[in-house]
C-alpha cells in the first residue's frame, strides 16, 4: 500500500479552495446573465473572475463568445478562446467555440489543424468533429468529402436528433451534386 502513498493526502491536493469555489459561483452567475441577455453585467462578472484567478479558463471562453458574437471583435475573441484552451485544457467548450469561430471566418487551414488537435481531447464527441469537417468541406465546395464526413458522423452518433440533422445535410449535399451534374438540366 505504501507505493501509492496516503490516499487521503493525495485527494486533499484536488480539493477546491474557497477562491476557486467563489470563481465557480461567479461563473455560474455570469452564465445566467448571458442567458438573460445581460451582456455588460456578464462581462463584468467574467472580468472579476479573471482578476481573481487569471487561470480560470472557462471565463475566457465565455468572453471569447461575447466578443465574437455580440461585439464582433474577432481579434479579442480569438485571444480569449486561445487563453481558455491554454488554462482549461480539459474544458471542451473553447475547443468547439474556436472551431466554429475559425469556420465562420473561412480560415480552413487553421480549422483543419485545430480539428486534428480536438481528436486528442477526451470528451469531445467524434461525431462533432466529423460534422465540423463535413461543414468545412461543404463550404469549400468538396461536396463528396462533406458527404463522407457526414456519414462518419452518422456511424458514431447515438442521438436521434443529430442523426436527422446529418441525414438532412447528406441530402442537401446530394442535391448540390445533382444540380452540378451534367444531366441535372441546369
Amino acid at each position: 500500500m505504501e507505493e501509492f502513498g496516503n490516499p487521503a493526502s493525495r485527494l486533499a491536493e484536488f480539493l477546491p479552495d474557497r477562491a476557486e469555489l467563489e470563481c465557480e459561483d461567479l461563473f455560474a452567475q455570469a452564465d445566467r446573465l448571458l442567458n438573460d441577455g445581460l451582456i455588460t453585467e456578464a462581462v463584468e462578472k467574467l472580468s472579476t473572475i479573471i482578476k481573481r484567478n487569471p487561470r480560470f479558463g472557462k471565463a475566457y471562453n465565455h468572453l471569447g463568445w461575447v466578443f465574437e458574437t455580440k461585439y464582433k471583435n474577432f481579434e479579442r475573441a480569438e485571444e480569449y478562446y486561445k487563453a481558455a484552451i491554454q488554462w482549461s485544457p480539459y474544458y471542451n467548450a473553447p475547443y468547439l467555440n474556436y472551431a466554429y469561430f475559425l469556420s465562420s471566418l473561412g480560415r480552413f487551414a487553421e480549422l483543419d489543424e485545430h480539428l486534428e488537435k480536438m481528436t486528442k481531447v477526451s470528451g469531445i464527441a467524434k461525431e462533432t468533429i466529423s460534422n465540423e469537417r463535413a461543414v468545412m468541406c461543404e463550404m469549400q465546395g468538396d461536396i463528396k468529402g462533406a458527404i463522407d464526413y457526414y456519414q462518419s458522423a452518422v456511424i458514431v452518433t447515438l442521438d436521434n436528433n443529430k442523426l436527422e440533422k446529418y441525414r438532412d445535410s447528406i441530402e442537401r449535399c446530394r442535391k448540390k451534386l445533382a444540380i452540378l451534374s451534367d444531366d441535372s438540366g441546369f
